[in-house]
């Protein structure tokens, strides 16, 4: 059904095309005589006022501003070939001072994800986000001088909220060679060239160029539809991107649960992690996230903790008790860095796109990331996959307990985010069914169901590390892309946008098919097993 859709879409779009083409071409030979005898200089030398001319020209570029369909070029050869050369330079300049403001306003109007969605579906879209990252301000002179579409650039610049004198003065520094070599090969053309030779090659450009245009649009829409159905995130197992895996080690235990499967994903797919974040206030959490990895074979694993506002400080039932179980030397096993220097630490020298971060807590430290330096951050990391939400509204703790994290990573994190949403995970129930070995995961879920065997909880978290692994598979599949709202209590809602980046996990498979799958990887033994000794009983309260 949605195939034959759109290819009735397509099917449609290419009539149109088609129609506006014929009937173009045909006007042109019906009026042939006409306008081979319509001499453009010659009128406006004639004219009894100019201001009315180059007021018509002027509103032409503001029509370009906001349609993008007029060549640039083509503007400035035409204004060079009807007036003198300095007049012809004068209105130019006004002229594309006039449309780069009308295009800036546009992409204020339209706003950040939806200009870098459609920057990725245009040629070259990539490449100029890529500059931007790369160059900063002299990026936008770069990109004045480089033949990349002028009004969407600008509409990008808008969105993005650069400073707009700022804007104005290094756009027209980039397109001044290319405006002043335009207008004066106009102002030649027209005393080199008789206007009647001229014309017969402007109209063959024309219809030269809407029979291009049908075409590309036929051959897209050949290869929209052999894409469709495909998610647009391609899983790890598929792609082989490094990891940076937040949690909020301790509230629960799913966090330790996840943290596990990922670590045997790790393995499985032979994939790098770069490191893991704690986003609570607690220090114990660091030496539990530890101890669960090193118990895995994941020695020296750099880890970073949210510094700032207390979070969660001591809600944990078996952090502190895992620490001193599971690790030799407790203050050492809770050192770590700051988020800021966690961050800036492991994306400097990783490749573009090359990163994938997996959160399973609260935002906070992306979003502070992203504060820091948005462009490093953008520049990086490919995709975000969280547990975070309820969808299609409602409220969820990742987002609660932070609001305003959440709603920053939306606004400045360019590229896509998958969600995992609290009515995924809440009726998958995954744990242990029976006494098991001792290890610091069975002890996270025993301690937080205080000793109760079976010992069984939610998978928030774990449905979002299975799904950044796995994908689109027969357990999930992803929603409509939507555009997300939250408010100052946390409160999100979505709405269907095709022009949005972000997404939200659906299921189809059943819950107990899921359990199976999930409860299985977490019954897995690592190869090395070196779990400690001592008595998990400890009567003292989890209070740093």
């Amino acid at each position: 059904m949605k195939e034959s859709m759109i290819k009735l879409k397509h099917g449609f779009g290419l009539a149109i095309r088609i129609i506006i083409t014929v009937g173009i071409a045909a006007l042109i030979i019906w009026k042939y005589d006409f306008l081979k005898n319509l001499d453009i200089k010659a009128i406006i030398d004639s004219s009894s006022s100019q201001l009315i001319a180059i007021g018509s020209v002027l509103a032409i570029y503001l029509l370009k501003g906001i349609t993008f369909v007029i060549p640039a070029s083509v503007l400035y050869i035409a204004v060079g070939l009807a007036l003198d050369t300095w007049k012809a330079m004068i209105v130019n300049v006004v002229g594309v001072l006039l449309e780069f403001s009308i295009s800036y306003l546009l992409g204020v109007i339209l706003g950040g994800q939806f200009v870098n969605k459609k920057l990725r579906s245009v040629k070259n879209g990539e490449k100029l986000l890529s500059v931007y990252d790369k160059y900063e301000n002299l990026g936008i002179v770069l990109t004045r001088i480089a033949i990349f579409p002028i009004d969407l650039n600008s509409v990008f610049l808008g969105s993005m909220r650069t400073p707009f004198l700022k804007y104005l003065g290094l756009s027209l520094l980039g397109i001044a060679p290319r405006l002043v070599l335009y207008t004066v090969l106009g102002n030649k053309i027209y005393d080199l060239i008789p206007y009647k030779y001229l014309l017969p090659a402007v109209l063959a450009l024309v219809i030269g160029g809407l029979i291009a245009w049908t075409i590309s649009y036929a051959v897209k829409s050949v290869r929209k539809e052999k894409l469709a159905g495909m998610s647009p995130y391609t899983p790890l197992c598929e792609e082989k991107r490094s990891v940076i895996l937040e949690t909020d080690m301790g509230p629960d235990c799913d966090d330790a649960g996840a943290l596990a499967i990922m670590l045997c994903y790790l393995k499985k797919y032979d994939i790098k992690l770069l490191g893991i974040c704690n986003t609570t206030s607690n220090p114990y959490a660091n030496g539990c996230i530890r101890a669960i990895c090193e118990y895995y074979g994941f020695e020296d694993v750099y880890i970073g903790m949210h510094s700032g506002i207390s979070i969660l400080p001591d809600n944990s039932a078996y952090n502190r008790q895992i620490v001193k179980k599971y690790c030799k030397y407790e203050n050492s096993a809770c050192a770590s860095v700051s988020n800021k220097e966690f961050y800036s630490t492991l994306l400097k020298d990783a490749p573009d796109k090359s990163v994938t971060v997996i959160s399973i807590g609260m935002l906070t430290n992306i979003a502070a990331a992203l504060n820091e330096d948005s462009l490093l951050f953008n520049k990086k990391v490919h995709s975000i996959v969280a547990m975070a939400g309820k969808f299609p509204d409602g409220e969820e703790f990742n987002i609660t307990t932070d609001p305003i994290s959440f709603a920053n990573v939306l606004e400045k994190f360019r590229n896509l985010i998958v969600f995992s949403g609290y009515e995924t995970g809440k009726s998958i129930k995954t744990g242990f069914s029976s006494e098991e070995e001792s290890n610091p995961v069975f002890d996270a879920y025993r301690l937080h169901c205080k000793d109760k065997i079976p010992c069984k909880c939610p998978s928030f978290d774990l449905t979002a590390v299975q799904y950044a692994f796995e994908g689109n598979s027969t357990f999930y599949s992803l929603s409509k892309p939507v555009e997300i709202a939250a408010d100052m209590n946390g409160r999100i809602t979505s709405k269907k946008n095709k022009n949005q980046n972000r997404y939200y996990i659906t299921k189809t498979a059943k819950d107990g098919e899921i359990e199976e799958y999930l409860n299985d990887m977490l019954l897995r033994k690592p190869a090395v097993i070196t779990p400690g000794t001592e008595d998990l009983t400890d009567e003292s309260t989890d209070t740093v």
